[in-house]
Formats: structure tokens, sequence, C-alpha cells
């Protein structure tokens, strides 16, 4: 049966890539002046904050479901669960403010709007990098020793 902490795992890379993906369909359609490349880019930043949202949800299952657990998972850090749950916070900001922001530029269509947005994106995958290393310091050892190291 799939539950929380498999859900997760098989989305928490979503915000990240899409954000990634809005940042450079925005950069690339505003510099060549496609307007198609530019609404992608906006349909894809919307998406991603969408993405944030389905992170956080089940992350917060993930996270009882780590925590809760009879045995230990080998390899799992539960002490890190509670950094990444607060910095996934700001994924859900970040993504937020972004998506509302691509919202109003697809019905607004203001070039100035546009240049805001490749700098939110280009926020929100900065937010959504630390967020994703600090998951991975849950149950990647490699992960940890770097930072640690």
């Amino acid at each position: 049966m799939i539950q929380a902490d498999h859900l997760h795992l098989a989305i928490n890379h979503s915000p990240l890539y899409a954000e990634v993906f809005a940042f450079f369909f925005l950069l690339i359609g505003t510099l060549r002046r496609n307007r198609t490349l530019v609404t992608s880019g906006l349909v894809i930043a919307i998406i991603a904050a969408l993405c944030g949202y389905a992170a956080d949800w089940t992350g917060n299952g993930a996270a009882e479901i780590l925590k809760n657990a009879n045995l230990q998972i080998a390899g799992v850090d539960t002490q890190a669960i509670g950094l990444h749950d607060q910095a996934a916070t700001f994924v859900l900001i970040s993504g937020s403010i972004t998506g509302a922001v691509a919202i109003i530029a697809l019905w607004r269509r203001r070039r100035w709007l546009e240049i805001v947005l490749i700098v939110l994106t280009l926020w929100s995958v900065s937010v959504a990098v630390r967020v994703a290393l600090l998951g991975g310091r849950i149950h990647h050892p490699e992960v940890r020793a770097v930072i640690h190291g």
C-alpha cells in the first residue's frame, strides 16, 4: 500500500524542477520575446507552487511515519526532519508568491512583470535547493558528511 512517505519521495523533487523549468522558460522567452515560452514559464511557475503544496502535504505524513516507526530505519536521521520541515515552509511562501505573480502576469501581460518573475523564480529555486539539501540529510549520509565535513 502506498503511504505518505512513498508519495513524498515520489513528488518531493517536483517543486525544485518545476521552478528551474519555469526560470529557463521565462528567461529564454523574455530574451527572445517569445510569448509562447513566456506563457509556458508562467504556467509552470503556477504548477511549481502547487507541487510545493503537494510536497508539504505528503511531507507531514512522511515525517509522522518516520518518527513513529517501531523500528529505526537504517540511515535515517530523524533529528534532521525538523529543520527540513521548517525550511519547507519557505518553499510554500516563495512558490506561492511566484505563482500569484505568475497568475497576475498571465492576466496583465506586462514585460516588467516577466522580469520580476525571472527574479522570483530564481529566488524560489534557491529556496527549493536548500530545502532539498536539508531533506537529503534525512536519509543520505553522504550529504551529511559533506555538510559537516
